[in-house]
């Protein structure tokens, strides 16, 4: 038997294990395909050419007449051809028919269109579109002169777009994950496998088979080396799980924190060489939340958008909270009309600073924020350059690991986060925030009954900043940033202004 039938043996003892416990499992098809073999260009141009294999040769006379053309007279008493305008109509009509009769499934979403390929959607842009039209109508016999002109590309996509060529695309809200050989629905249930269909409406398609019962004991071994803490592993696990889960709004961005030589590098390399190229994406936080839209846009759907080394600087607050929260947003491409997005990239970013972050000191703005930390230096002579190689040759492994941690997120309808993360946050908003460091520092904690002075209070902070080299606040932002860390601002009985904090010790 060769490897090839020994694998196909493999998968169907698996397949009908799985029915046996679920007579709803759909089988795990043999994989013809793997995207890996050939790029998402590959994949398109092959779709393309196999839809212009089904159009045949068109009697436009015919065609017209049907469509109610009546021909005019000429000059000499005999028939006008049909116009340019009455072609237009007929070669788009005869495209909806071989559609139709081909069970194509086409579809359009914010300026964008979308084919599908047998297993998962791909898009095409207008430029695209227009060139495949325009070898529609020839194979359609229409003359290669005359379906070359411009203007007559622009008339025949007008006409595609007006006939409803398109359907829209309607996102599914299930968490679904697509591989080369079949599809994976994530509920509360556990995990289901299902054949492909177009009504999934799935973007992405993982570069490797499903293997239900794979281990990758190098991974684990990675994740010993660099997140020694098992309950830090987990928040990881659960983060990389809710990249794929869809309907639970967790309004999370996530940070993973480390100076150097700790492993985050390799993190990354796993994950983009797991989910692929085609479905990921790597801006910076700033360029996501510019003015501009451009970035944004290019994150649609994108299963993850992991940037790497990124400044916590120049950040729209606003935007920032609508992105974490997975909410419609606006963006848009360069010289083309904004659109509003709402299936796009989860973001995950690696930092090797905080202590420059720029950011807006609000309850809102933390509880947006997961941040997981690197904290153990690889020495030189253990790191392994080609780590994350050896980590992807058995992908499906890895794949299982973020599974289960999708199941734990979506049976409590959150992550968990550990205890060193927890710290880490508190040591993180204490470090950016000289108002924060300033009460620490200073011996000042929050009190249900005591008060002190805001004058009093905000002297002594802005003699702080001085002698610490901080640069202080004016009198309105630090009696806001005083309220965005839980102290609240009250009136005493002579109607001066306080705040619920004493010192209950001199530093």
């Amino acid at each position: 038997m060769s490897l090839e039938d020994t694998l196909q043996a493999q998968n169907e003892a698996i397949v009908a294990k799985k029915r046996r416990n679920s007579s709803s499992v759909a089988p795990i098809k043999p994989n013809v395909e793997i995207l890996n073999a050939e790029s998402i260009t590959e994949i398109k141009r092959n779709t393309l050419n196999k839809l212009l294999s089904k159009i045949n040769p068109v009697d436009f006379l015919a065609v017209c007449e049907a469509l109610g053309w009546e021909p005019s007279k000429n000059k000499m008493g005999g028939d006008n051809p049909p116009t340019q305008s009455n072609y237009k109509v007929a070669i788009v009509d005869e495209l909806m028919k071989s559609a139709k009769s081909n069970n194509w499934h086409l579809a359009l979403d914010s300026g964008l269109f979308y084919i599908y390929t047998g297993s998962m959607w791909i898009s095409l842009d207008k430029d695209e579109l227009k060139n495949f039209l325009k070898d529609v109508a020839i194979k359609q016999s229409y003359p290669p002169i005359k379906a070359k002109d411009s203007k007559f590309i622009v008339q025949l996509y007008d006409q595609a777009i007006q006939d409803g060529f398109f359907t829209d695309k309607h996102y599914a809200q299930q968490s679904m994950i697509n591989l080369s050989n079949c599809t994976l629905v994530l509920n509360s249930d556990g995990v289901k496998i299902k054949e492909f269909d177009y009504r999934d409406f799935l973007t992405h398609q993982l570069p490797f088979n499903y293997d239900p019962e794979a281990h990758n004991a190098i991974f684990q071994k990675y994740l010993d080396d660099v997140l020694p803490d098992k309950d830090t592993q987990r928040t990881l696990q659960e983060t990389c799980g809710y990249l794929f889960i869809k309907g639970l709004k967790l309004e999370k961005i996530f940070f993973l924190y480390g100076t150097g030589a700790n492993g985050k590098s390799v993190l990354f390399e796993v994950i983009n060489g797991l989910i692929g190229d085609e479905n990921t994406s790597h801006y910076s936080l700033e360029s996501l939340t510019d003015n501009s839209g451009y970035y944004r846009a290019k994150i649609k759907d994108k299963i993850v958008n992991y940037g790497t080394d990124i400044k916590l600087t120049n950040i729209d607050a606003g935007l920032f909270k609508t992105l974490a929260s997975g909410e419609p947003i606006e963006a848009r491409l360069p010289y083309c009309e904004p659109f509003t997005m709402s299936d796009y990239a989860k973001l995950i970013f690696n930092v090797n600073r905080l202590d420059n972050a720029n950011i807006e000191h609000t309850h809102g703005f933390y509880r947006r924020i997961l941040i997981i930390p690197f904290d153990k230096t690889i020495a030189d002579d253990k790191q392994d350059k080609s780590l994350h190689k050896k980590i992807l040759s058995n992908k499906a492994g890895v794949l299982n690991w973020i599974i289960a941690g999708a199941k734990r997120v979506i049976a409590n309808e959150d992550i968990f986060v550990s205890e060193e993360c927890q710290k880490f946050k508190a040591k993180f908003i204490k470090e950016t925030d000289s108002v924060a460091l300033f009460l620490d520092d200073s011996g000042y904690e929050p009190s249900n009954t005591g008060t002190s002075f805001l004058s009093n209070v905000y002297a002594e902070y802005k003699e702080y900043c001085i002698d610490d080299g901080y640069r202080s606040l004016g009198k309105n932002n630090f009696s806001k940033r005083m309220c965005a860390l839980g102290i609240n601002r009250v009136k005493n009985n002579h109607n001066k202004d306080c705040f619920n904090v004493i010192k209950n010790y001199n530093p």
